[in-house]
Protein backbone atom coordinates (compact mmCIF):
# COMPACT_ATOMS: atom_id res chain seq x y z
CA UNK A 1 0.00 0.00 0.00
CA UNK A 2 1.33 3.50 -0.98
CA UNK A 3 1.15 6.00 1.53
CA UNK A 4 1.43 9.86 2.10
CA UNK A 5 4.58 10.27 3.98
CA UNK A 6 4.08 13.50 5.55
CA UNK A 7 7.91 14.11 6.23
CA UNK A 8 8.56 14.73 2.24
CA UNK A 9 5.58 17.34 2.33
CA UNK A 10 7.35 18.59 5.23
CA UNK A 11 10.81 18.15 4.77
CA UNK A 12 12.33 19.56 7.70
CA UNK A 13 11.21 16.37 9.96
CA UNK A 14 14.43 14.55 10.92
CA UNK A 15 15.32 11.00 11.24
CA UNK A 16 15.91 10.88 14.96
CA UNK A 17 13.79 10.13 17.84
CA UNK A 18 13.10 13.50 19.51
CA UNK A 19 10.03 15.66 20.85
CA UNK A 20 10.35 19.19 19.24
CA UNK A 21 8.27 20.59 21.66
CA UNK A 22 8.72 24.14 20.60
CA UNK A 23 7.02 23.17 16.93
CA UNK A 24 4.09 22.54 18.77
CA UNK A 25 3.77 25.40 21.39
CA UNK A 26 4.47 27.96 17.53
CA UNK A 27 1.32 25.99 16.03
CA UNK A 28 -0.96 25.74 18.88
CA UNK A 29 -0.03 28.78 21.03
CA UNK A 30 -3.11 30.90 20.48
CA UNK A 31 -6.90 31.06 18.63
CA UNK A 32 -5.89 31.17 15.08
CA UNK A 33 -3.19 28.26 15.38
CA UNK A 34 -3.25 25.69 12.42
CA UNK A 35 -5.18 23.43 14.84
CA UNK A 36 -8.41 25.27 15.28
CA UNK A 37 -11.00 23.17 13.49
CA UNK A 38 -14.99 23.84 14.38
CA UNK A 39 -18.34 24.32 13.20
CA UNK A 40 -18.93 27.62 11.55
CA UNK A 41 -21.33 29.71 12.86
CA UNK A 42 -23.16 29.62 9.63
CA UNK A 43 -24.57 26.32 10.83
CA UNK A 44 -23.40 22.22 12.57
CA UNK A 45 -24.62 20.15 9.30
CA UNK A 46 -22.96 16.77 10.41
CA UNK A 47 -22.86 17.18 14.38
CA UNK A 48 -23.64 15.48 17.03
CA UNK A 49 -26.68 17.17 18.48
CA UNK A 50 -27.83 17.04 22.28
CA UNK A 51 -29.23 18.80 24.81
CA UNK A 52 -27.67 19.76 28.06
CA UNK A 53 -28.81 16.98 30.09
CA UNK A 54 -27.93 14.02 27.16
CA UNK A 55 -24.55 15.44 26.97
CA UNK A 56 -24.26 15.27 30.92
CA UNK A 57 -25.78 11.62 30.78
CA UNK A 58 -23.53 11.04 28.04
CA UNK A 59 -20.30 11.93 29.77
CA UNK A 60 -21.44 9.35 32.67
CA UNK A 61 -21.80 6.37 30.41
CA UNK A 62 -18.13 5.05 29.91
CA UNK A 63 -17.25 5.33 33.68
CA UNK A 64 -20.79 3.98 34.59
CA UNK A 65 -21.58 -0.08 34.69
CA UNK A 66 -25.29 0.54 35.27
CA UNK A 67 -27.74 3.51 35.07
CA UNK A 68 -27.81 3.88 38.94
CA UNK A 69 -24.30 4.96 38.73
CA UNK A 70 -24.99 7.30 35.98
CA UNK A 71 -27.91 8.89 38.16
CA UNK A 72 -25.73 9.32 41.09
CA UNK A 73 -22.77 10.90 39.12
CA UNK A 74 -24.74 13.28 37.16
CA UNK A 75 -27.18 14.02 40.30
CA UNK A 76 -30.16 13.22 37.72
CA UNK A 77 -33.57 11.18 39.14
CA UNK A 78 -32.57 7.60 37.71
CA UNK A 79 -36.07 7.99 35.59
CA UNK A 80 -34.64 11.02 33.70
CA UNK A 81 -31.38 8.52 32.98
CA UNK A 82 -33.63 5.68 32.29
CA UNK A 83 -35.69 7.63 29.92
CA UNK A 84 -32.68 9.61 28.16
CA UNK A 85 -30.97 6.62 27.66
CA UNK A 86 -33.77 5.10 26.14
CA UNK A 87 -34.17 8.57 23.80
CA UNK A 88 -30.69 8.38 22.69
CA UNK A 89 -30.95 4.33 21.58
CA UNK A 90 -33.73 5.08 19.50
CA UNK A 91 -31.55 7.70 17.83
CA UNK A 92 -28.94 5.54 17.59
CA UNK A 93 -26.90 6.55 20.05
CA UNK A 94 -25.80 3.15 21.84
CA UNK A 95 -23.34 2.14 24.93
CA UNK A 96 -21.46 -0.77 24.97
CA UNK A 97 -18.96 -2.66 27.40
CA UNK A 98 -15.74 -2.68 26.68
CA UNK A 99 -13.56 -5.44 28.26
CA UNK A 100 -9.56 -5.49 29.27
CA UNK A 101 -8.77 -8.02 26.36
CA UNK A 102 -5.09 -8.68 28.05
CA UNK A 103 -7.29 -10.60 30.87
CA UNK A 104 -8.77 -12.46 28.41
CA UNK A 105 -5.76 -13.16 26.64
CA UNK A 106 -7.34 -11.74 23.50
CA UNK A 107 -5.48 -9.42 20.94
CA UNK A 108 -6.49 -6.55 18.35
CA UNK A 109 -6.14 -7.58 14.56
CA UNK A 110 -6.65 -5.87 11.92
CA UNK A 111 -6.26 -6.40 8.31
CA UNK A 112 -6.12 -4.49 4.89
CA UNK A 113 -6.26 -6.51 1.36
CA UNK A 114 -6.29 -4.76 -1.97
CA UNK A 115 -9.59 -5.83 -3.64
CA UNK A 116 -12.45 -7.11 -3.32
CA UNK A 117 -12.94 -10.17 -1.21
CA UNK A 118 -15.63 -13.08 -1.29
CA UNK A 119 -18.39 -11.89 1.87
CA UNK A 120 -17.78 -14.83 3.50
CA UNK A 121 -15.81 -13.74 7.05
CA UNK A 122 -13.55 -15.54 9.74
CA UNK A 123 -15.00 -16.13 12.79
CA UNK A 124 -13.70 -13.47 15.41
CA UNK A 125 -14.38 -10.71 13.21
CA UNK A 126 -16.24 -7.27 14.68
CA UNK A 127 -16.30 -5.04 11.85
CA UNK A 128 -15.48 -5.64 8.18
CA UNK A 129 -15.64 -2.25 5.55
CA UNK A 130 -14.99 -1.75 2.01
CA UNK A 131 -13.64 1.27 0.27
CA UNK A 132 -11.78 3.49 -1.67
CA UNK A 133 -8.42 4.84 -1.20
CA UNK A 134 -5.90 4.77 -3.43
CA UNK A 135 -7.04 1.63 -4.56
CA UNK A 136 -10.19 -0.50 -3.35
CA UNK A 137 -9.49 -2.20 -0.11
CA UNK A 138 -11.31 -4.89 2.60
CA UNK A 139 -10.59 -4.35 6.05
CA UNK A 140 -11.53 -6.82 8.92
CA UNK A 141 -11.21 -5.75 12.61
CA UNK A 142 -10.74 -8.88 14.79
CA UNK A 143 -10.00 -9.65 18.23
CA UNK A 144 -9.14 -13.04 19.13
CA UNK A 145 -5.90 -15.19 20.87
CA UNK A 146 -2.55 -14.41 19.55
CA UNK A 147 -2.14 -18.20 19.03
CA UNK A 148 -5.32 -17.84 16.91
CA UNK A 149 -3.92 -15.22 14.54
CA UNK A 150 -2.47 -17.42 11.70
CA UNK A 151 -5.76 -19.80 11.52
CA UNK A 152 -7.48 -16.67 11.12
CA UNK A 153 -5.00 -15.37 7.85
CA UNK A 154 -4.94 -18.07 6.85
CA UNK A 155 -8.97 -17.96 6.08
CA UNK A 156 -8.15 -14.93 4.10
CA UNK A 157 -8.40 -15.52 0.04
CA UNK A 158 -5.30 -13.23 -0.39
CA UNK A 159 -2.22 -12.14 1.95
CA UNK A 160 -2.74 -8.93 3.63
CA UNK A 161 -1.34 -5.49 2.51
CA UNK A 162 -1.39 -4.38 5.95
CA UNK A 163 -1.40 -6.23 8.93
CA UNK A 164 -1.59 -4.95 12.49
CA UNK A 165 -1.24 -6.70 15.47
CA UNK A 166 -2.52 -4.34 18.11
CA UNK A 167 -1.07 -3.51 21.44
CA UNK A 168 -4.75 -1.60 22.15
CA UNK A 169 -7.46 -0.51 20.84
CA UNK A 170 -8.83 3.03 22.37
CA UNK A 171 -12.36 4.45 22.04
CA UNK A 172 -13.88 8.01 21.87
CA UNK A 173 -14.59 9.08 25.15
CA UNK A 174 -16.98 11.77 25.56
CA UNK A 175 -14.66 13.11 28.24
CA UNK A 176 -11.95 13.50 25.50
CA UNK A 177 -9.38 15.65 26.43
CA UNK A 178 -10.43 17.47 22.62
CA UNK A 179 -13.93 17.51 23.21
CA UNK A 180 -16.30 19.82 23.94
CA UNK A 181 -19.79 20.27 24.10
CA UNK A 182 -21.24 23.82 22.86
CA UNK A 183 -24.48 24.35 24.68
CA UNK A 184 -24.63 27.68 22.76
CA UNK A 185 -25.55 25.29 19.59
CA UNK A 186 -26.63 22.21 21.24
CA UNK A 187 -23.69 20.33 19.72
CA UNK A 188 -20.08 18.17 20.39
CA UNK A 189 -17.18 19.86 19.02
CA UNK A 190 -13.49 19.33 18.65
CA UNK A 191 -11.58 21.67 21.13
CA UNK A 192 -7.49 21.72 20.88
CA UNK A 193 -6.53 23.96 23.13
CA UNK A 194 -5.05 21.27 25.00
CA UNK A 195 -3.66 19.51 21.61
CA UNK A 196 0.42 19.46 23.14
CA UNK A 197 -0.12 18.04 26.35
CA UNK A 198 -2.41 14.93 24.73
CA UNK A 199 -0.04 14.17 21.88
CA UNK A 200 2.85 14.09 24.55
CA UNK A 201 0.87 11.72 26.80
CA UNK A 202 -0.38 9.69 24.06
CA UNK A 203 3.02 7.56 23.59
CA UNK A 204 2.04 5.69 27.42
CA UNK A 205 -0.14 3.01 27.20
CA UNK A 206 -0.92 1.39 30.31
CA UNK A 207 0.49 -1.80 32.27
CA UNK A 208 -1.14 -5.04 30.46
CA UNK A 209 -2.99 -6.88 33.41
CA UNK A 210 -2.00 -10.89 33.75
CA UNK A 211 -4.26 -13.23 31.54
CA UNK A 212 -6.94 -14.84 33.03
CA UNK A 213 -8.87 -17.69 33.14
CA UNK A 214 -12.76 -17.10 32.13
CA UNK A 215 -15.59 -19.20 32.88
CA UNK A 216 -18.65 -19.57 29.75
CA UNK A 217 -20.91 -18.20 31.72
CA UNK A 218 -18.94 -14.81 31.75
CA UNK A 219 -18.08 -14.81 28.51
CA UNK A 220 -21.83 -15.38 28.14
CA UNK A 221 -22.33 -12.17 30.35
CA UNK A 222 -20.03 -10.37 28.16
CA UNK A 223 -21.64 -11.26 24.98
CA UNK A 224 -24.89 -9.43 25.96
CA UNK A 225 -23.14 -6.41 27.88
CA UNK A 226 -20.47 -5.78 24.88
CA UNK A 227 -24.00 -5.35 22.99
CA UNK A 228 -25.71 -3.37 25.67
CA UNK A 229 -23.87 -2.18 28.48
CA UNK A 230 -26.79 -1.79 30.04
CA UNK A 231 -28.47 -4.91 29.51
CA UNK A 232 -30.59 -6.59 32.19
CA UNK A 233 -28.88 -10.14 33.26
CA UNK A 234 -32.48 -11.17 32.45
CA UNK A 235 -31.99 -11.47 29.06
CA UNK A 236 -28.83 -13.00 29.38
CA UNK A 237 -30.60 -16.11 31.39
CA UNK A 238 -33.01 -16.46 28.39
CA UNK A 239 -29.99 -16.44 25.79
CA UNK A 240 -28.22 -19.27 27.76
CA UNK A 241 -31.44 -21.52 26.98
CA UNK A 242 -29.78 -22.45 23.36
CA UNK A 243 -26.39 -24.35 25.30
CA UNK A 244 -27.74 -26.03 28.38
CA UNK A 245 -30.93 -27.55 29.30
CA UNK A 246 -31.31 -25.52 32.32
CA UNK A 247 -30.40 -22.23 32.24
CA UNK A 248 -28.47 -21.01 34.93
CA UNK A 249 -30.29 -19.16 38.22
CA UNK A 250 -30.22 -15.64 38.06
CA UNK A 251 -28.12 -16.08 41.62
CA UNK A 252 -25.63 -17.76 39.76
CA UNK A 253 -25.35 -15.07 36.80
CA UNK A 254 -24.97 -12.36 39.41
CA UNK A 255 -22.38 -14.08 41.49
CA UNK A 256 -21.08 -14.36 37.99
CA UNK A 257 -20.59 -10.74 36.84
CA UNK A 258 -20.23 -9.72 40.32
CA UNK A 259 -17.11 -11.65 40.75
CA UNK A 260 -15.93 -12.17 37.31
CA UNK A 261 -16.97 -10.05 34.91
CA UNK A 262 -17.12 -6.66 36.71
CA UNK A 263 -12.96 -6.97 37.09
CA UNK A 264 -12.63 -7.54 33.61
CA UNK A 265 -14.42 -4.64 32.74
CA UNK A 266 -12.67 -1.40 31.26
CA UNK A 267 -14.78 0.78 30.22
CA UNK A 268 -18.33 1.86 28.21
CA UNK A 269 -17.76 2.73 24.72
CA UNK A 270 -20.66 4.57 23.17
CA UNK A 271 -21.52 4.05 19.63
CA UNK A 272 -23.23 6.73 16.51
CA UNK A 273 -23.83 7.10 13.44
CA UNK A 274 -24.01 10.79 11.93
CA UNK A 275 -26.73 11.24 9.25
CA UNK A 276 -26.48 13.07 6.18
CA UNK A 277 -23.50 13.42 3.57
CA UNK A 278 -20.53 12.47 6.48
CA UNK A 279 -18.98 8.77 4.73
CA UNK A 280 -17.23 6.92 7.32
CA UNK A 281 -13.55 6.89 7.09
CA UNK A 282 -10.41 4.73 7.86
CA UNK A 283 -7.24 6.52 8.47
CA UNK A 284 -4.46 3.60 8.26
CA UNK A 285 -1.01 5.23 9.75
CA UNK A 286 2.53 3.60 9.45
CA UNK A 287 5.53 4.99 11.71
CA UNK A 288 6.40 5.60 15.09
CA UNK A 289 4.48 7.88 15.90
CA UNK A 290 1.87 6.39 14.70
CA UNK A 291 0.26 5.13 18.26
CA UNK A 292 0.55 8.96 19.45
CA UNK A 293 -1.39 10.60 16.55
CA UNK A 294 -4.09 7.45 16.73
CA UNK A 295 -4.74 7.99 20.29
CA UNK A 296 -4.57 11.58 20.14
CA UNK A 297 -7.01 11.54 17.39
CA UNK A 298 -10.06 9.44 19.52
CA UNK A 299 -9.55 11.99 22.27
CA UNK A 300 -11.67 14.27 19.33
CA UNK A 301 -15.21 13.57 18.36
CA UNK A 302 -16.28 12.03 15.31
CA UNK A 303 -13.12 9.89 15.67
CA UNK A 304 -14.83 6.53 16.83
CA UNK A 305 -12.09 4.01 17.43
CA UNK A 306 -8.24 3.03 16.69
CA UNK A 307 -6.83 -0.16 16.52
CA UNK A 308 -3.12 0.76 18.07
CA UNK A 309 -0.07 -1.31 17.28
CA UNK A 310 4.21 -1.10 17.91
CA UNK A 311 4.52 1.41 14.68
CA UNK A 312 1.17 1.06 12.75
CA UNK A 313 -2.90 2.25 13.54
CA UNK A 314 -5.73 2.14 12.28
CA UNK A 315 -8.70 4.80 13.17
CA UNK A 316 -12.30 4.41 11.83
CA UNK A 317 -14.11 8.07 11.74
CA UNK A 318 -17.23 9.78 10.74
CA UNK A 319 -16.78 13.16 10.87
CA UNK A 320 -18.31 16.66 9.54
CA UNK A 321 -16.94 18.69 6.90
CA UNK A 322 -15.37 21.06 9.02
CA UNK A 323 -13.10 18.32 10.63
CA UNK A 324 -11.81 17.16 7.07
CA UNK A 325 -8.44 18.56 7.89
CA UNK A 326 -7.98 17.88 11.20
CA UNK A 327 -6.53 13.99 10.88
CA UNK A 328 -3.69 15.76 8.63
CA UNK A 329 -2.93 18.38 10.91
CA UNK A 330 -2.43 15.44 13.27
CA UNK A 331 -0.34 13.51 11.70
CA UNK A 332 1.65 16.42 10.73
CA UNK A 333 2.56 17.70 13.75
CA UNK A 334 3.62 14.65 15.13
CA UNK A 335 5.90 13.66 12.64
CA UNK A 336 7.39 16.72 12.99
CA UNK A 337 7.26 17.22 16.54
CA UNK A 338 8.47 13.09 17.52
CA UNK A 339 10.83 13.61 14.42
CA UNK A 340 10.07 10.88 12.43
CA UNK A 341 8.07 10.28 9.44
CA UNK A 342 4.47 8.89 9.56
CA UNK A 343 2.37 7.73 6.64
CA UNK A 344 -1.26 8.12 5.91
CA UNK A 345 -3.40 7.04 3.43
CA UNK A 346 -7.13 8.18 4.28
CA UNK A 347 -9.97 5.25 2.77
CA UNK A 348 -13.62 6.63 2.11
CA UNK A 349 -15.91 3.95 2.99
CA UNK A 350 -18.47 2.30 0.80
CA UNK A 351 -19.76 -0.96 3.01
CA UNK A 352 -19.70 -0.98 6.90
CA UNK A 353 -20.51 -3.84 8.58
CA UNK A 354 -20.54 -5.12 12.27
CA UNK A 355 -20.18 -8.88 13.32
CA UNK A 356 -21.08 -10.34 16.96
CA UNK A 357 -17.63 -11.37 18.10
CA UNK A 358 -18.98 -14.19 21.15
CA UNK A 359 -21.17 -16.09 18.31
CA UNK A 360 -23.11 -18.58 20.34
CA UNK A 361 -21.42 -21.72 18.16
CA UNK A 362 -18.06 -19.81 19.79
CA UNK A 363 -19.48 -19.65 23.36
CA UNK A 364 -21.08 -23.57 22.78
CA UNK A 365 -17.64 -24.28 21.70
CA UNK A 366 -15.76 -22.71 25.07
CA UNK A 367 -18.43 -24.11 27.12
CA UNK A 368 -17.79 -27.93 25.84
CA UNK A 369 -13.40 -27.52 25.59
CA UNK A 370 -12.55 -24.38 27.65
CA UNK A 371 -10.92 -22.69 25.69
CA UNK A 372 -10.94 -20.57 22.54
CA UNK A 373 -11.59 -22.75 19.21
CA UNK A 374 -9.63 -22.14 15.99
CA UNK A 375 -11.70 -19.88 13.89
CA UNK A 376 -11.56 -22.47 11.30
CA UNK A 377 -13.85 -24.68 13.44
CA UNK A 378 -16.25 -22.12 13.58
CA UNK A 379 -19.12 -21.40 11.25
CA UNK A 380 -19.42 -17.61 9.50
CA UNK A 381 -20.73 -15.08 11.26
CA UNK A 382 -23.41 -12.79 10.16
CA UNK A 383 -23.69 -9.41 10.76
Amino acid sequence: MLLVPFSRAFPFCGDSWTVNDNFIRTVNGGSEGCLVVGPSSAGCEGFLRLTPTEWKILRAYPSSQNLAKVASSTGLPYSTVVDVTRRLRERGVTVHYVPKLDRLGVVPLLVVMEGDMPPQTPAYTVYRCEGIGKRKYTVLHALLPDRLVHDYLSLLPKEPAIEIRGLDVRYWDPRGRLTRYDAGRGVVVLDESDFEKVLLSCWEFRTPEERRWVDWLDLLILSYKMRNAYAKLSSVMKKSSGFVEYAPSRQLLSYHYRMHVVPLWRVNAIRYELQGPCPRKLYILEGKPSAAAACSLVEAPYFHEAVVGESAACVLSQHPCALEAFAYKVVYIASTVFSSEVDMEEIILTEFARYEWLTPELLSRYREHGTWPPPSELPTPQP
